[in-house]
Formats: structure tokens, C-alpha cells, sequence
């Protein structure tokens, strides 16, 4: 009785190689001539990882880790009892946290009643084209825009924008600014 000889060989593919810090991945393998029970040991950049599985979970790569998985075979007749498979590089992105900060173009905040002021927002992380809520007293003011000017401001008022953010991997999709709180004298004649 003669059996051919087989020649093992395994593939890995991951759920997504492309994403943000922290988040959980799955490899699976898929096995040639692995035999009836073949056992795996998960690589990441060469270092032993992850159990003896078919499968490797991960939510701790970074940035161009590759992930490869040797497979021991158990055939009768086999050219070799490892396979080494394909390594896959991930792409992983910071996390980023959006702020924002506003600032009036009164440099004390003090105006006279009528007067006209204008805010400008200032954003970190904002991504490629976040919005902005403009609020005095909570209340919504203004236009989607980097700035928000004003006539109709009263003594005590405060100003802040809540923008929202669009970058693909962000701890938050919303941020508060700082307030502004107005001075506003009245008119005398």
C-alpha cells in the first residue's frame, strides 16, 4: 500500500486589516493537507501569540504588525510537518480626540450694547469638515460656520459652539468648547 505524499500548507485572512487602534480583529486559517488534528502557533512580527486555534483574536496591534501562523501537520505521508502562511499587514490609525476652542474678536470680552462681535472656533482633530452648533445661553445661534458674529448680545451672555467631528477613528464624535461670557454695557445718550 502506497499513499502519495502531500505537502501541507496553510492561509490566513483577517476580518479587517485596515482600522482604528484597539479594535478587535479576528484571523482565521485555512488549512491544505493539514491533516485530521493539526495544531497552529499565531505570530505577530515573529513573536508567538494567541492559542492553538485555527482562529487569532487581537485588539493590541499597531501600525504595520504582520501577522503570520505556522501550522504543524499530522499526515501519514507529508513533505514537511510545517507550513508557514502569508502574513498580513495591518494598517492601524491613531485614535484622535476632538477639541475645539473659541476666542471673540473683542479682546476683553467688553463691548457696548449693539455692538458687533464676532467668535471664531479653533478646532483639534476636527477631521476634514466637522460642524459647528453655536450657542449663547445653551441655546442654538448662529450658522454652521468657524465663526458666529453678533449684535444682539446681552450683559452675562455666554458663548460656546459645539462642533462635531468626522475623523475616522475618534474617541468622540462631539466637542464643548470653552465659554466665552460677554460684558455688555448698556447705551447712554
Amino acid at each position: 500500500t502506497v499513499t502519495s505524499n502531500v505537502t501541507p500548507s496553510v492561509s490566513i485572512a483577517a476580518s479587517d486589516n485596515t482600522i482604528c487602534s484597539g479594535t478587535s480583529v479576528t484571523f482565521t486559517a485555512t488549512p491544505t493537507n493539514g491533516g485530521s488534528t493539526p495544531s497552529y502557533q499565531w505570530k505577530v512580527n515573529g513573536t508567538n501569540a494567541g492559542t492553538n486555534s485555527t482562529t487569532f483574536t487581537s485588539t493590541t496591534l499597531s501600525n504595520n504588525d504582520e501577522v503570520t501562523v505556522v501550522m504543524t501537520a499530522n499526515n501519514t505521508c507529508q513533505t514537511t510537518s510545517t507550513a508557514t502562511s502569508n502574513s498580513v499587514t495591518m494598517t492601524v490609525t491613531s485614535n484622535v480626540t476632538p477639541s475645539v476652542s473659541i476666542a471673540s474678536n473683542d479682546s476683553d470680552n467688553a463691548i457696548c450694547s449693539g455692538a458687533s462681535v464676532t467668535f471664531t472656533a479653533t478646532p483639534t482633530n476636527g477631521g476634514s469638515t466637522p460642524s459647528y452648533q453655536w450657542k449663547v445661553n445653551g441655546t442654538n445661534a448662529g450658522t454652521n460656520s468657524t465663526t458666529f458674529t453678533s449684535t444682539t448680545l446681552s450683559d452675562d451672555d455666554v458663548v460656546t459652539v459645539l462642533m462635531t467631528a468626522n475623523n475616522a477613528c475618534q474617541t468622540s464624535s462631539t466637542a464643548t468648547s470653552n465659554s466665552v461670557t460677554m460684558t455688555v454695557t448698556s447705551n447712554v445718550t
